[in-house]
């Protein structure tokens, strides 16, 4: 079954046209900051580790971790004993408070080859834990709806190699399902595989059941490909999978299912050409030397057409339309190739030339036809009337920046269907151009941010709908010019915005934050030299804040009120 394009139109009532751009604002803003008791747990890439694919995993790696089944401002994060660290801020007495809550087992010591822990939160009373040596942690965490030093320790329900010894994974995202009473956790994992020539990305969805007593690894699927993966999730019903990457994706292997790979087309044999115009249709083909034209034989009726050579058969067949047989001629040049011409009884775009296809004809599509075409059906797509005469100006290239180039890489958002193995839909975001992901609802997938001219929309996806061939993908939000500006950063590293998209946020690693308040100054006015004319115009706000003094920047994350910024030994709160 051939996979549906699906097609992003931003909702217009979400866009501000009238939108200038950013003022920068020179009032510093308010901040908090918290000097960790340890050290956060930081991993690097070794030499084994050399590919764009591992540099992307570990510079990208947020280490801090918001707890999103909690209204509290609680945060995670692990240390370098390897000790998952709660973090409550107060934002009222803007005080933080801090505790201990796990201790992730050491079962292997750490070597070559190994990736940073992650810590998800697939409900509200459970965590996943990824030591980054290859094993995968069920734990038990209660109730986590509480300040940090209330907090109840965590218990581990599961530990296993779940990819096998010599396999290490990230956690890419998590999702608790109840079927029948039994609880079952979906874990997707990422890896990496080295080729003879390139590494591959390797998506693993693993399946564990908890029956009462214990839990247990039920199934696996894996899918794989080249190149990085800019996103990746499970569906909320946990009947797909979806990928964005720059390379399609496929499955692998599927201990519950056999991947049934299809059976090719047979190639087509072409024996013929034809070439259509509003009144006749050409059909060329070729005969082999030496030849005889006393051979040829072509008979042309008003429905039907037949071609043969020494009695074989070039095409037998009913013609799509009807034709006005006595015009036919044809011609034998000396080269053997046969040019014969049918006219047609009606001025028409003809779809097929022989009734229900023919599989040894191939058309050849006239330039100046398709054209013509196109000037007849162009009011059909545009929103304002279509004048022909009228000269439209060419496009100045060199008015062009280079963040208004399309990207040269195909990248393109799928879902692929667990049951069929099979990509049921398709985004093309060459021309959106990914930027980030941001989860807004705890049961819902993280929506992807996708530049849209200079404005970067936030784009919501929602499962396939019952008895339904439809994939919604929702625009919930828009960044004011925050696709043009964030470009400008060549060197940021995370980016990302709020909730409520008032504010989204550049961040460097080391440097500066660049924060854009969409909503500012209304009173702003330009002056238009040329005619001494003044208009008022919608401006943003743009704040810097400096953290060169606390070190790298770790792990980020945007709340409608308060920035967070994890450092090596520091945590700190913004006021935004």
């Amino acid at each position: 079954m051939p996979s549906s394009l699906v097609e992003l139109r931003p909702n217009r009532r979400l866009l501000d046209h009238e939108f200038e751009g950013y003022k920068l604002k020179l009032q510093a803003l308010p901040h908090f900051c918290l000097d960790l008791t340890s050290p956060v747990d930081r991993l690097y890439p070794d030499e084994t580790q050399f590919s764009f694919i591992h540099a992307k995993l570990f510079a990208l790696h947020n280490h801090l971790v918001l707890d999103l089944w909690d209204h509290q401002y609680n945060y995670y994060y692990v240390d370098v004993s390897q000790r998952v660290c709660n973090v409550t801020f107060d934002n009222i007495n803007g005080t933080f408070q801090t505790a201990v809550v796990y201790a992730v087992p050491a079962l292997v010591e750490r070597q070559s080859g190994h990736f940073n822990l992650c810590l998800t939160f697939p409900s509200n009373s459970l965590a996943v834990v990824s030591d980054g040596t290859g094993y995968l942690h069920i734990v038990d965490t209660g109730t986590r709806n509480r300040p940090a030093g209330d907090k109840q320790k965590w218990n581990t329900l599961f530990s296993n190699l779940v990819l096998g010894a010599g396999k290490y994974f990230t956690i890419t995202d998590t999702r608790i399902q109840v079927k029948n009473n039994i609880q079952i956790l979906h874990c997707l994992l990422q890896s990496v595989e080295q080729r003879e020539k390139h590494f591959d990305s390797i998506l693993t969805w693993v399946t564990f059941e908890n029956d009462g007593q214990s839990w247990k690894q039920s199934a696996t699927k894996q899918v794989e490909g080249k190149g990085i993966i800019h996103y990746a999730a499970l569906e909320t019903n946990c009947d797909a999978l979806y990928v964005a990457s720059d390379h399609l994706f496929k499955f692998t292997s599927d201990s519950e299912k056999e991947i049934t790979v299809k059976a090719k087309d047979e190639p087509k044999h072409i024996i013929y050409t034809w070439l259509q115009t509003a009144e006749d249709v050409t059909i060329t083909l070729k005969l082999e030397k030496p030849f005889d034209k006393n051979l040829l034989s072509v008979n042309v009726t008003p429905l039907a057409i037949t071609v043969s050579y020494a009695g074989k058969d070039f095409m037998n067949g009913k013609l799509k339309h009807k034709v006005d047989s006595e015009l036919t001629t044809w011609n034998v040049q000396e080269d053997g190739q046969v040019d014969i011409l049918i006219t047609k009884s009606e001025s028409a775009n003809w779809d097929q030339l022989i009734e229900g296809g023919d599989r040894n004809g191939e058309q050849i599509i006239d330039a100046s036809l398709v054209e013509e075409v196109h000037k007849r059906l162009a009011h059909l797509c545009s929103e304002s009337e279509v004048l022909v005469d009228r000269q439209v100006p060419g496009l100045n290239t060199q008015e062009l920046e280079e963040c208004d180039a399309a990207s040269e890489e195909d990248t393109v958002l799928v879902r692929m269907d667990a049951a069929n193995h099979e990509i049921t839909h398709r985004v093309s975001l060459s021309v959106h151009q990914y930027m980030f992901s941001i989860k807004l609802e705890t049961h819902e997938v993280p929506a992807l941010a996708l530049r849209h001219d200079v404005d970067a929309c936030i784009w919501q996806p929602y499962a396939q709908l019952v008895n339904s061939d439809t994939w919604p993908m929702k625009h919930e939000g828009t960044l004011m010019a925050f696709g043009y500006v964030q470009f400008s950063k060549q060197n940021r590293k995370f980016i990302t915005c709020s909730p409520n998209f008032l504010y989204s946020v550049a961040c460097e690693a080391s440097q500066h934050i660049f924060i854009y308040k969409s909503i500012g100054s209304q009173d702003c006015q330009l002056r238009r030299r040329s005619e001494g004319i003044t208009k008022n115009i919608k401006i943003g706000q743009q704040h810097v804040v400096n953290i060169d003094k606390y070190g790298e920047v770790l792990g980020i994350n945007a709340t409608n009120e308060y920035l967070f910024v994890l450092t090596e030994k520091n945590l700190i709160a913004i006021g935004v």
